[in-house]
């Protein structure tokens, strides 16, 4: 990659007040998530539940113009990540992360999807998700939507977003967002949660031993 990813804002130090916020939700919906979740077992690093999660409907877009919905994850495995394009750090890690698990799970037929869903959809446009993502990995999908619909889905896999606003300019925002990566089966069900930090070859090797042990 010879390109230079788009600008991202500068890291900010965040209010005390809006971490202790930000750390109680989190804590709050870490907790309902891993009460269902499994532990990792002794030969995985990913957490899996007992029997896989169907998802409640949700009706999103991605960066082409094509629905994005529950349909939309049936017949392949998806890698999810929440994030935006203006993030100065953890998105790009960890798309760049992904990028590296494609290249190491391309044996999988049929190959898994890895999908960046904005926890920003006032600034990150398709067009802008189309940049963004094809930067990493041409193959990446980029998916926006309205907030409400967005909250469907986020709000049933325990994903955090909070807008921090800039007082001294309103646009210039960071958005605090959950880091982990999920995963869904080709039945559309949520299979399986990998937790910061994230190893390319951690996920790729619990990868390779969940698509085995399916059925």
């Amino acid at each position: 990659m010879n390109e230079q990813p788009p600008a991202r804002r500068p890291v900010r130090i965040l209010p005390t007040i809006i971490i202790a916020a930000v750390a109680l939700t989190a804590g709050i919906l870490a907790a309902r998530l891993l009460l269902h979740l499994q532990p990792p077992a002794d030969d995985l690093s990913a957490s899996r539940f007992p029997v896989a999660r169907s998802l409640q409907p949700f009706h999103l877009v991605d960066h082409h113009g094509d629905a994005f919905d529950n349909d939309t994850l049936k017949g392949h495995w998806t890698f999810l990540f929440f994030g935006y394009t203006h993030c100065p750090d953890v998105c790009p890690t960890t798309l760049a992360v992904l990028n590296a698990v494609a290249q190491k799970t391309g044996d999988i037929r049929p190959p898994a999807r890895f999908v960046f869903i904005t926890v920003d959809p006032v600034r990150d446009t398709p067009e802008q998700l189309a940049s963004f993502v094809s930067y990493f990995n041409k193959q990446f999908i980029g998916v926006t939507g309205s907030d409400g619909e967005l909250d469907k889905l986020t709000g049933q896999l325990g994903v955090l977003h909070v807008k921090v606003p800039d007082q001294a300019d309103p646009e210039n925002y960071l958005v605090d967002h959950s880091a982990s990566v999920f995963l869904v089966d080709p039945r559309g069900n949520y299979h399986a949660l990998f937790t910061p930090p994230l190893s390319a070859d951690a996920i790729s090797t619990d990868f390779h031993k969940i698509v085995k042990e399916y059925h």
